[in-house]
């Protein structure tokens, strides 16, 4: 009889021999400590044994634990800190000191000049001609017209060890040394030079060229070449996190050029991160204002959208959301669990089946794609006590009003099509002349309408109207939030009570949809943003039995399919496992 356990490897070879994982969070979040994790060995990383078995999740993580044991793998470590590094090492240390003495007004200028040249000097240095020596290498390879394969495979075995072996060893000694001097200044100094990078290709130089804001990636791409490169010639499997994306367009990046590629959100509650920060790092409030204003900024203006970090925009991204509670638990056993579980799947898809939180949030996730919102796509789902789902929305206008993404403001202008738009929209003064101050020199230009390529021109009124009244005011939006759509389908079409129910939001509710989510007596809220305003402290932190604001952890979207979709019907593949 012929073995046929080899042909079923052959199917699961891609998943088992190259994964790259992606991880996303907040500074304190615990980034950092998944990474370590996914290095160890199985061993190593302790994972909890599974309870006794007493329902079907637990049953799945026995299930999940005794294939991790046999087959788990450790990661190899990227750090964007160390990639942001290298393009450090491309300046002189004179015009690396320059930055610091500007973006470290905490520390003593005399003490942080004396300590740098003392401490950090002669290994920059050193590491500055290595780096010169590997661009001239390659500068000759790439002019040369002969293909020279030994120069070549040189050039690789000097970037391996600078990249992998000496930048890394640097950069700590860096940062301990940068934290002694002043606090938080390490992170806010990589935080300015990770966005100068994205802006001009350069560690000191903020000159904005839309040319370079996939740099940062495509080095780490460059690494993940170097890595697969050595791994395969040893024959060995390639297995990298990178820690940390903070930019969505390097996820993106990344989610284009690997199907192996996925984007892990690492969040925990914020009372919790903000514990841990001022317990471990010593930060203080302003210390922690300046980091948050930083990762979590309001409102990105013009090219700040393409270089500055974005974490909101990541953690929706992420394909994978984890759930980190770190007060009371100091061992990370939850975290251990859930990366155990998702790496599991990826090596064997449909191993275990979702969780009823993760069905019901990807009923959420699919129905936001209905949204034509100009700015964000959210969509929220209803259940029952049970995870039965009830009913859907997603954040659009009223039912028989066109949403903004189908108007256009060339069309009222010029009074086409006057059905989409209001009464308000067609006959006030002060509107249309602001709408026309805004677009008639776009719909006027050639130059315009080459860069829109077809673009529908289409406006958001609230920002019109609010602009008009100088006031920002989210009364003046067209649209119905998902949470509130989702409602309202229950109202609309009846059906029994909802209450004692549960609320799933691919976002978090804002105060007007979390005020009713309490009305109607949900039991649960899962959201993914895990930074909901004020709605948690000031709406669900009130009364006798407010409704549990719980962060969602599970996969959604494409790794919905991707993880729970199997490659074999499972009862076949036992069969020509064990020949049967």
């Amino acid at each position: 009889m012929t073995d046929l356990s080899s042909a079923v490897d052959t199917l699961y070879d891609n998943r088992q021999k190259f994964i790259v994982i992606g991880l996303t969070g907040r500074t304190g979040s615990g980034c950092s400590s998944a990474a370590d994790f996914l290095t160890k060995k199985i061993e190593d990383l302790k994972l909890p044994k599974p309870n006794c078995v007493n329902n079907n999740e637990e049953r799945k993580y026995r299930i999940v634990h005794d294939f991790a044991q046999k087959n788990w793998k450790p990661f190899h470590w990227i750090q964007i800190k160390d990639i942001i590094t290298s393009f450090i090492l491309e300046e002189s240390f004179t015009i690396f000191l320059e930055s610091c003495l500007k973006h470290m007004p905490d520390a003593n200028p005399e003490k942080l000049k004396t300590i740098l040249q003392t401490e950090i000097e002669p290994s920059y240095t050193e590491l500055f001609e290595i780096r010169k020596d590997l661009k001239k290498l390659r500068d000759e390879t790439e002019k040369g017209k002969v293909f020279d394969r030994v120069k070549i495979e040189d050039r690789r075995i000097k970037s391996y060890k600078f990249y992998f072996d000496l930048v890394p060893p640097f950069t700590e000694k860096l940062k301990s040394t940068l934290v002694k001097l002043s606090g938080e200044s390490y992170t806010t100094l990589y935080q300015i030079v990770g966005d100068n990078i994205r802006s001009s290709g350069k560690a000191f130089d903020s000159t904005f060229n839309p040319k370079n804001i996939l740099r940062l990636a495509i080095r780490v791409n460059k690494l993940i070449k170097l890595f697969t490169n050595r791994a395969r010639s040893g024959k060995n499997e390639v297995y990298i996190v990178i820690d940390a994306i903070r930019n969505p367009f390097e996820a993106l990046f990344f989610k284009e050029r690997y199907s192996a590629f996925y984007l892990m959100a690492i969040n925990t509650n914020n009372k919790d991160r903000i514990h841990r920060l001022k317990k471990i790092l010593n930060l203080n409030e302003q210390q922690l204002i300046s980091i948050d204003q930083k990762e979590y900024e309001n409102k990105l203006k013009g090219s700040e959208n393409f270089y500055s970090q974005n974490l909101s925009k990541c953690i929706e991204f992420a394909d994978i959301h984890l759930n980190n509670p770190q007060i009371g638990e100091s061992n990370f056993n939850t975290l251990k669990k859930q990366l155990a579980w998702y790496i599991s799947l990826i090596m064997h898809p449909g191993l275990v089946t979702p969780s009823r939180r993760e069905h019901c949030m990807q009923v959420a996730y699919t129905a936001k794609l209905n949204s034509a919102c100009l700015s964000r796509q959210v969509g929220a789902a209803v259940s029952d006590e049970y995870y039965n789902v009830k009913s859907v929305g997603w954040n659009s206008t009223a039912e028989g009003q066109p949403p903004c993404a189908f108007r256009s403001a060339e069309h009222l202008i010029e009074n086409e099509d006057p059905d989409a738009y209001s009464y308000y929209e067609k006959n006030d003064k002060k509107f249309r002349d602001l709408l026309r101050e805004k677009y008639q020199p776009q719909i006027d230009s050639p130059e315009a309408l080459k860069k829109l390529k077809g673009r529908n021109l289409s406006f958001c009124f609230k920002s019109i109207q609010n602009e008009i009244e100088k006031e920002k005011n989210q009364v003046h939006t067209r649209s119905l939030h998902a949470e509130e759509n989702a409602f309202l389908q229950l109202a609309k079409y009846g059906g029994p009570g909802i209450a004692g129910g549960i609320l799933f939001s691919t976002a978090s509710p804002c105060e007007l949809c979390a005020k009713k989510a309490y009305q109607l007596q949900m039991k649960k809220v899962y959201y993914i943003d895990p930074y909901p305003g004020i709605s948690e402290d000031h709406i669900f932190n009130i009364g006798p039995n407010p409704p549990q604001l719980q962060l969602f952890h599970g996969a959604i979207g494409r790794a919905y399919n991707h993880l729970f979709e199997p490659i074999l019907p499972y009862k076949d593949e036992l069969s020509f496992i064990l020949n049967f």
